[in-house]
């Protein structure tokens, strides 16, 4: 009888990402459209979701109370994704989770300018896009993974270190067999430019002026949640029919060192309108993200390493449209990428 066999470390693990969209659902991508080897945390992983039936609550079991039968009934995934930010990630990201993007091409140089990808929800009951993503998690267990929509995407910002990302998609539960489809050749590691907290930007101010904070904002957080939804109805089998797109929700979270002024607490006592932005600007990528009206809900005074400081919290109720109408929040991308998605 065998003792030993080989484990698997889960820093051997690879995951492929994708610049495409999926066209129809269930689409398996080849190798050749699965470009991006991902710097990933360990952590995270593709799972599949199984619903099952079974006769437990039912009589007729010879007078025994256990099951006898168990079926399948309904099933999905999820994949949940961790990674530095950089110059891919900024962009696809934030295409997959938003869902609408306005490309604008840099002038040819010299020198080449960046492409600006400004990207604003999507705010429609639509389907989702969804990507492929290619897993080996193992040496048995190499796997492309279809129809996955990205739901929500965490961005945190500190005084060093990159801007971290985290991201939770949702699928239909379309998966490749167990390295029936393992990739012949992994792409090249790419040249990252990753985006880091420490050049992170914080300005605050009335709307239409916001000036910048720094150096009194010691680390941010942004939430940009698509809510996405399996969508089930009579006929789909097992899987859902698509995943569809739900109600937006933005959130944002800032910890600001407390000055010899009273700025923050009256701008919340007032309810004063105020626009806020983050601009990261790391080598040739640059992350924008603006808030055009919001008014702050509480201002909470704690300490942070010995020294007063906010804890400010916005939400969909404190995050609001600009008076006249328009966009809540925008995300503005330069990088090197072509559109990820186009008009929409």
């Amino acid at each position: 009888m065998a003792t030993t066999f080989t484990t698997q470390r889960s820093i051997a693990r690879n995951i492929v990402l994708s610049a495409k969209i999926q066209e129809t659902i269930g689409e398996v991508f080849t190798d050749a459209e699965l470009t991006y080897l991902s710097r990933a945390e360990t952590t995270g992983f593709a799972q599949l979701a199984y619903e099952k039936e079974s006769d437990y609550n039912y009589s007729g079991k010879n007078g025994r109370s256990m099951a006898t039968e168990s079926r399948l009934i309904a099933q999905s995934s999820t994949f949940n994704y961790s990674a530095r930010l950089d110059d891919f990630l900024a962009g696809m990201l934030f295409a997959l989770v938003m869902g609408k993007e306005t490309f604008t091409a840099g002038a040819v140089g010299p020198p080449q300018l960046p492409n600006t990808h400004l990207f604003t929800w999507k705010d429609t009951g639509d389907p989702a896009n969804l990507t492929n993503v290619y897993i080996e998690d193992t040496a048995g267990l190499k796997r492309k993974w279809s129809d996955f929509g990205c739901s929500d995407l965490v961005l945190s910002g500190a005084d060093k270190g990159s801007v971290m990302a985290k991201a939770t998609f949702m699928g239909l539960g379309t998966v490749t067999a167990d390295n029936g489809t393992a990739m012949l050749a992994l792409p090249a590691l790419p040249t990252a430019q990753y985006l880091y907290g420490s050049d992170s930007i914080v300005s605050i101010g009335p709307v239409g002026a916001p000036v910048s904070l720094a150096p009194r904002v010691l680390s941010w957080e942004a939430t940009f949640d698509h809510a996405l939804e399996l969508f089930r109805a009579a006929g789909c089998g097992t899987k859902p029919y698509f995943v569809r797109q739900g109600n937006p929700v933005n959130k944002l979270k800032l910890v600001i060192a407390v000055d010899t002024t009273s700025d923050v607490m009256d701008w919340m006592i007032n309810q004063t309108p105020l626009a806020i932005g983050i601009a990261v600007n790391s080598g040739a990528t640059s992350l924008a993200v603006n808030y055009s009206n919001v008014i702050l809900p509480k201002a909470d005074l704690g300490e942070q390493d010995k020294f007063v400081a906010y804890t400010v919290e916005l939400d969909q109720q404190s995050i609001l449209q600009p008076a006249g109408g328009g966009e809540a929040v925008t995300v503005t991308v330069e990088n090197t990428d072509a559109a990820y998605l186009g008009a929409v």
